[in-house]
Formats: structure tokens, C-alpha cells, sequence
């Protein structure tokens, strides 16, 4: 079984969008709570993929 992407994929389009808002030249907004706690559970799910990973080795 494959492990699910769907909060690596959001991280990714919140990390663009304050990328894209801090390249306007205006202050780059500052990560709110939403962004840290898709971190985290993006984090999650890269190391259930590690784990899967290394178990068919």
C-alpha cells in the first residue's frame, strides 16, 4: 500500500503560496498555525513512507 500524499501536496501549496506573496516585494506573510500543523502531518506521512520503504528491503 502506497502512503497518502495529500499533506505533502498542501504544504507545498502553502509554502508556494507565501513564497509568491513574499515575492511581490511586500513582507512575507508569516506561517500561521494551519501551515504548521499541515507540516506536521505532511512530516508524518514522508516518515510512514520512509518506514514503508525500508520494510520491503
Amino acid at each position: 500500500m502506497r502512503p497518502s500524499t495529500d499533506y505533502i501536496e498542501h504544504l507545498a501549496r502553502l509554502a508556494r503560496k507565501i513564497h509568491g506573496d513574499s515575492a511581490l516585494g511586500s513582507t512575507p506573510p508569516q506561517p500561521d498555525a494551519e501551515f504548521f500543523k499541515v507540516m506536521a502531518k505532511a512530516l508524518d506521512e514522508i516518515v510512514a513512507g520512509f518506514k514503508s520503504v525500508s520494510q520491503r528491503e
